[in-house]
C-alpha cells in the first residue's frame, strides 16, 4: 500500500462520511419527503387514470362506444386524455419542482459548500 492509496481511501472516507452527514440534515429529509410525495401523488394520478381507461374499455364497452360526434366516441376521446394527461402532469411535476423543491436543494447545496462537506468534486467510479 502506497502513500496514495491510503490518501485516496482517507479522502473516500471523509466524503462518504460528509455526505452521511448531509444525509440526516433535517431539510435533506425534508427535501427527500417532498419529492417522494410528489411522485406518488402524480405517479398515482396517472395509473388511477390509465387503468380506469383500461377497464373501461374492457369492460364497459357500451359506454365507450357512445358516439360524441361524427366518428368520435368516448375511447377516443379518452385515448387522447391519456395523452394530455401525460404532458399536464409533466407540466405540473417541472412547476411544482421549481417551486417548492428546488430553492430548498439550492439551499441545502450552498450550506454544504460553504461548511465544507462539498467541494464540488464528486469521484464517480
Amino acid at each position: 500500500m502506497t502513500w496514495s492509496d491510503s490518501a485516496r481511501r482517507r479522502e473516500r472516507a471523509d466524503t462518504a462520511y460528509a455526505w452521511e452527514r448531509l444525509s440526516v440534515d433535517p431539510r435533506f429529509v425534508k427535501l427527500r419527503r417532498r419529492f417522494a410525495l410528489q411522485v406518488a401523488v402524480l405517479v398515482s394520478l396517472f395509473l388511477l387514470s390509465y387503468l380506469t381507461y383500461l377497464l373501461l374499455s374492457a369492460y364497459a364497452r357500451d359506454v365507450m362506444s357512445y358516439q360524441v360526434a361524427d366518428s368520435v366516441n368516448v375511447a377516443l376521446l379518452m385515448g387522447i386524455g391519456q395523452f394530455l394527461l401525460t404532458f399536464v402532469l409533466a407540466w405540473a411535476f417541472g412547476r411544482f419542482s421549481t417551486r417548492a423543491i428546488d430553492p430548498l436543494a439550492a439551499e441545502i447545496r450552498d450550506r454544504a459548500r460553504a461548511d465544507g462537506t462539498l467541494t464540488g468534486r464528486v469521484s464517480r467510479r
